[in-house]
């Protein structure tokens, strides 16, 4: 068994689609509506995010904290790329005891991206 996907309730498809695309080159691979909820899948190196809308009313309380963590070969390179289209970390880098190191973003809907070089 692997994972499949990673799925999230997000506020705006446009608005996130544009983010994951822009900082982290993640490219939409799949639309579709399914009741009130428009999905869409986006896919990088086989790791595929699902960003869910749905109208507000149906939202209630299922917005749940979420973070991504995402594995890079060289976690210096991938902060100076971030940096240069204006993305700036919200904690980090750090190394952690198990010798991972490990920076922090917020994405558009308060979603944490972790990025891990280990």
């Amino acid at each position: 068994m692997r994972l499949h996907h990673i799925g999230m309730n997000v506020k705006s498809l446009v608005r996130s689609k544009e983010f994951y695309q822009s900082y982290f080159g993640y490219e939409e691979e799949t639309y579709f509506e399914w009741g009130s909820e428009k999905i869409l899948f986006m896919e990088k190196n086989s790791c595929r995010l699902e960003l869910i809308e749905e109208p507000e009313e149906d939202i209630g309380s299922k917005r749940t904290f979420l973070h991504l963590a995402m594995e890079v070969i060289d976690l210096e390179t991938e902060i100076g790329l971030l940096m240069e289209k204006g993305l700036v970390p919200v904690e980090g880098p750090v190394i952690l005891e198990n010798g991972w190191k490990v920076v922090f973003y917020f994405g558009p809907d308060g979603e944490i991206i972790e990025l891990v070089e280990g």
